[in-house]
């Protein structure tokens, strides 16, 4: 989801590729190992034979990290096995098919481990995917620094494992990419991709995070609708042709490469590869990581044929680099869905952590599927009974200002037909690439559109029935919308104190790490919109002022005190005295160095609480 930045929201004909054909008719870099392939195509930066030669799987210098030909590590958080008081983790290295199993060995300061073997888990052309399973023991009450090699060779990496008795770190961002939108301009002015990349870095250096949680859009796969490929399709007139046209093999060699390559780029050419090797994450999925808007469009598109099989590409991949697993291994990983990918994880004995899946089974009439929700609950009913946080992490906020006006807006467009106008299609800050207003998926996007306010107050009261009955504060994290605040739901009574109110949840909203974050007129819509609602009888929501005073020490841009627009992320550790958990957002400084935070702590929900 991304609010319009400029007045040319979606330029079609940026960085377009004519499609290279070799002498079969068939696109460079389509399947692996087909007759006729050609080898030594001349590099293309966007392709596989631009960053891997196509003979070895080597990368090319600009792709390297190491001197051995792997990519990598990725360092991956999976669970905490409270029984056992181990830590468990995963590595992800990508290395030459003919290279052969990669393995890691650790070091906890005791004595370096034996190499953890590693299991393949699947090849693209000349380059594999492996997962290596990795396993900590807690010490009682120390902290560890792990070290950590690949092969036994080549650099020593190190993460940071807490004790069974010290409080857990962990850090949350959101949108690590630009939208297309954005010019070059723009980013500079922002001082580039990595000004707060390199404060999150530099505070984990001062005190490392155990986990860093990627809370959607961790790259943006726009650009995969700027092909060749895709303009028979597009240029179809009739909505249901189009609808029920096939899903080629060109079209499919080129999605196979483009998500292959892009994630290849964007993980590891960058901070956010950097910071994989010593930060484990945890990722949740949003629209971007597929692409724009995904599952937020009317009916005829999302089940489309190209759409349908283009989503199981990017799924594919998403599996791949981001949850270290593929379609046949995700549940034996942990993750669960009636056919997304959620999970659930122990960030120690007093935190739990909940990231549901919201794009894979979203449509316009869903956000997830009733049977997941189902198996959330499920799994929630089987956490310790130490647990006194449950951190629900949400590609999109669920309690956040309400944007009916635009949403009108864009109603009354459609019901006009004006999306048909040629004048109003040329405008790209109105109208995609597939004839529907530019804000419709934003809008749809939103857990407050009305059509997800039933399910999402579902959601909630079930929350709030889990929290009553286990003794346990939910708050809700998340990101997207490219601005950073911190809203609430609790119980109407004025008087019950949120220690003692189990109806009490407090929404961090922690938006975008690197992309543009949305003009003032739309934050002051959004400020505007920032009423006191009520979920039921019982319930209300609202956002706090919390942006009194902006960065600079001034007043914020028309008092907009409920929703800064400024680059930030987020961090959260465990008071274990109190077992409050204490949280800050981090927001960039105006002169682009360093950040400033914004502290909001979350008591923890004592025991005879008020029904």
């Amino acid at each position: 989801m991304d609010f319009p930045v400029s007045n040319q929201q979606y330029n079609e004909h940026e960085g377009v590729r004519p499609t290279e054909y070799d002498e079969y008719g068939i696109p460079r870099g389509g399947p692996a190992n087909y007759a006729g392939q050609n080898m030594v195509a001349p590099p293309n930066s966007d392709r596989y034979e631009g960053n891997f030669d196509a003979k070895t799987g080597e990368p090319f210098p600009h792709l390297r990290r190491r001197d051995d030909g792997i990519i990598g590590p990725a360092l991956m958080f999976v669970n905490t096995d409270l029984q056992a008081a181990t830590w468990r983790g995963s590595v992800l290295v990508l290395v030459p098919r003919g290279y052969p199993p990669p393995t890691v060995v650790l070091n906890d300061g005791t004595a370096p481990s034996l190499p953890f073997p590693s299991v393949l888990l699947d090849t693209y052309k000349m380059t594999a995917f492996y997962r290596i399973d990795i396993d900590v023991l807690l010490d009682v009450n120390r902290e560890k620094r792990v070290e950590y090699r690949v092969n036994n060779t080549g650099p020593t990496y190190q993460f940071f494992v807490p004790a069974q008795t010290t409080p857990w770190r962990f850090c949350f961002w959101s949108c690590n990419g630009w939208s297309l939108s954005v010019s070059d301009e723009d980013k500079r002015k922002l001082g580039g991709d990595n000004v707060v990349w390199d404060d999150l870095l530099q505070k984990h250096k001062a005190m490392p995070f155990h986990v860093q949680v990627c809370g959607g859009d961790q790259l943006y796969a726009d650009k995969v609708w700027q092909s060749d490929v895709w303009k028979p399709w597009l240029a179809i007139k009739d909505k249901f042709v189009r609808r029920d046209s096939p899903f080629t093999p060109e079209m499919g060699a080129f999605a196979d490469d483009f998500y292959f390559t892009h994630y290849a780029k964007c993980f590891f050419m960058s901070k956010f590869g950097d910071s994989m090797t010593t930060i484990p994450i945890c990722t949740i999925i949003d629209d971007h990581d597929v692409w724009d808007g995904i599952g937020s469009y009317p009916d005829y598109l999302q089940n489309s044929l190209v759409w349908v099989q283009l989503k199981e590409y990017a799924f594919k991949y998403w599996r791949l680099y981001q949850a270290h697993t593929n379609q046949s291994l995700a549940r034996q990983h942990g993750y669960f869905g009636n056919h997304g990918y959620g999970w659930l994880k122990n960030f120690g004995p007093y935190t739990a952590a909940l990231g549901p899946d919201t794009r894979y089974e979203r449509s316009l009439h869903q956000i997830i599927d009733p049977r997941s929700y189902d198996m959330i609950f499920e799994r929630l009913n089987g956490l310790s009974p130490s647990v006194r946080h449950l951190v629900v992490f949400l590609g999109v906020p669920i309690v956040y200002p309400r944007l009916t006006y635009i949403e009108k807006a864009l109603s009354g467009m459609k019901s006009m037909g004006l999306t048909k106008l040629g004048f109003v299609a040329k405008q790209r800050a109105l109208v995609n690439i597939w004839g529907e207003p530019e804000l419709s998926d934003d809008m749809n996007d939103h857990w407050t559109s009305p059509v997800h306010m039933d399910e999402r107050k579902v959601f909630i009261l079930r929350l709030q029935e889990y929290a009553r009955m286990r003794n346990v504060r939910v708050t809700f994290v998340a990101g997207d919308v490219h601005c950073c605040g911190a809203g609430r739901l609790a119980s109407i009574n004025p008087a019950l104190p949120p220690e003692r109110d189990y109806r009490f949840m407090t929404q961090i909203v922690s938006s975008a790490i690197m992309n543009i974050p949305p003009p003032n007129m739309v934050i002051r819509s959004v400020h505007l919109g920032a009423n006191t609602y009520e979920l039921d009888r019982f319930t209300n929501e609202k956002m706090y002022r919390l942006f009194e005073v902006d960065v600079n020490g001034k007043a914020p841009p028309n008092n907009n005190s409920k929703m800064l627009a400024r680059r930030n992320f987020s961090s959260y550790v465990e008071d274990l005295e109190t077992h409050q958990m204490i949280v800050n957002i981090h927001v960039q400084n105006e002169n682009n160095q360093g950040t400033k935070a914004y502290p909001v702590n979350i008591p923890a929900l004592t025991a005879g609480n008020v029904v």
